[in-house]
C-alpha cells in the first residue's frame, strides 16, 4: 500500500472522530435556559376539562432567600387546558424559559378532578419522561392552586426539600406514607391492590384517601 494511500485513510479518520465527538455539541442547552416546576396541579377547568397550575423558583431571588434565612420565593403559572400535554404547550408558549418537569416533588390533584376519575391522568403522566417514578401524588381537599399557593415551608429555604422531606415522614410517624406515582400506576393496573394518595388540607394535618 503506497504512503499516499495511508495518508489519506488517516485523514479519513481523524476527521470522521472529529465530526462525532464534536456532534454532541449541537444539542447541549444551559441549565439558564430552562424553567424547572418544583409542584403541578391539576383543577377542574371553568371553561375547559382541566386547569394546569406549575410552580417554579424566582432565581432573582435565590441568594437573598439563601442567606437572609427565608423561603426562596416561588411564582404560580395557570392555564385552562384540554388536556396536560395542551397545557404544558401552552404554559411554554409565554413563559420565557423552557419547562422543565425533571425537578418536579408532587403532583397535587383536587378531590373534586380525583371524585371524577384520573386513570387518564396518571398515564399521561406515568408516560412523560421528566416525571420521576418518585413524585409525590397528592389529593387535596381544596383546589391544588390554592394547596400549592399556601404551602409554605416553616424550616427549610428551598421548597423543593419542603416537598420532599414532608412526604417523606412515613419513615418516622404512622399518619402517613410515601405515596408516588410509581406505586400509584402499578396498583392501577393490579388487580390485588387499590391505588391510593394522601389527602390532605393545606391547613391541617394529613388524612388518608
Amino acid at each position: 500500500m503506497s504512503k499516499k494511500i495511508i495518508n489519506t485513510i488517516n485523514i479519513f479518520l481523524i476527521c470522521s472522530i472529529l465530526i462525532f465527538s464534536l456532534s454532541g455539541c449541537y444539542s447541549v442547552q444551559s441549565i439558564d435556559d430552562l424553567a424547572y416546576a418544583l409542584s403541578m396541579g391539576l383543577d377542574v377547568g371553568k371553561n375547559n376539562s382541566l386547569e394546569l397550575t406549575l410552580q417554579f423558583s424566582v432565581p432573582s431571588g435565590s441568594s437573598e432567600g439563601g442567606q437572609g434565612g427565608e423561603p426562596i420565593p416561588t411564582t404560580l403559572n395557570s392555564v385552562e387546558c384540554s388536556s396536560i400535554d395542551s397545557g404544558m404547550t401552552l404554559l411554554n408558549s409565554y413563559v420565557s424559559k423552557e419547562i422543565n418537569l425533571s425537578h418536579c416533588k408532587i403532583i397535587v390533584i383536587s378531590e373534586e378532578l380525583a371524585s371524577k376519575g384520573i386513570a387518564d391522568i396518571i398515564y399521561s403522566l406515568i408516560n412523560k419522561i421528566q416525571i420521576r417514578p418518585d413524585t409525590n401524588v397528592i389529593i387535596s381537599k381544596t383546589t391544588s392552586k390554592d394547596y400549592i399557593k399556601n404551602s409554605k415551608p416553616s424550616l427549610e429555604n428551598l421548597v423543593a426539600k419542603y416537598y420532599e422531606i414532608y412526604t417523606q415522614s412515613s419513615q418516622y410517624t404512622g399518619y402517613i406514607e410515601n405515596s408516588t406515582i410509581g406505586n400509584f400506576f402499578y396498583a392501577l393496573n393490579n388487580t390485588y391492590i387499590e391505588p391510593t394518595a394522601i389527602l390532605r388540607r393545606y391547613y391541617s394535618r394529613i388524612i388518608w384517601y
